[in-house]
């Protein structure tokens, strides 16, 4: 039964990784390790605490934020690294609106961003991003305001160009994924 329902939710899972990543194999990364862990622990789960879905969610989220840190413990310890994060290729799909927002949201602050994914990408309502992030839905509320604003403040400004680049195989895809996937959400508008 636990199998089904971790197989139900994979790939809003995916997606939600997908939008915190920027990349689609780190993503299968990350909800790989996630499912594993849940899988592992599922005998932890309370559903007394909140649903599975928002349990899944923040295991995806500390997934990523784990595999980060490991990221700088493993930049810091090789220079080759290091020479290869400051390169960066020009490409012309990222001079594009879509890819400029993108970078826009990637820039904001981490908490910010988070609720902002759950709510505008995965489609989740306050209460929901509210469990997975770990604190109220007022917060979220308030979160997801100040993302919207401070992102589409840094797209409208003429002086702002994103000083770390977030490589994304394709932002079109990526968003029609993301709207289609809102879109199939059963309480989706």
């Amino acid at each position: 039964m636990f199998a089904n329902e971790l197989e139900k939710f994979h790939p809003d899972l995916w997606a939600y990784a997908r939008m915190l990543c920027a990349d689609a194999t780190h993503a299968d990364d990350v909800v790989q390790n996630a499912c594993l862990k849940a899988w592992q622990k599922r005998d932890q789960f309370d559903p007394s605490k909140g649903p599975l879905r928002a349990w899944l969610f923040r295991i995806v989220r500390n997934e990523f934020y784990q595999a980060k840190r490991s990221e700088i413990v493993r930049a810091k310890e090789s220079t080759q690294e290091i020479d290869t994060q400051w390169v960066a290729e020009c490409d012309l799909e990222q001079r594009s609106d879509l890819a400029r927002l993108l970078r826009a949201v990637h820039a904001l602050k981490h908490d910010q961003r988070d609720a902002f994914l759950l709510v505008a990408a995965a489609g989740f309502t306050y209460e929901e991003a509210a469990l997975v992030l770990g604190c109220s839905a007022g917060t979220v509320k308030s979160r997801v305001s100040r993302a919207r604003e401070m992102a589409f403040g840094l797209f409208h400004s003429e002086g702002w160009d994103s000083a770390e680049t977030v490589t994304m195989s394709s932002p079109l895809d990526q968003l029609h994924e993301a709207l289609n996937r809102i879109q199939a959400m059963p309480n989706a508008a």
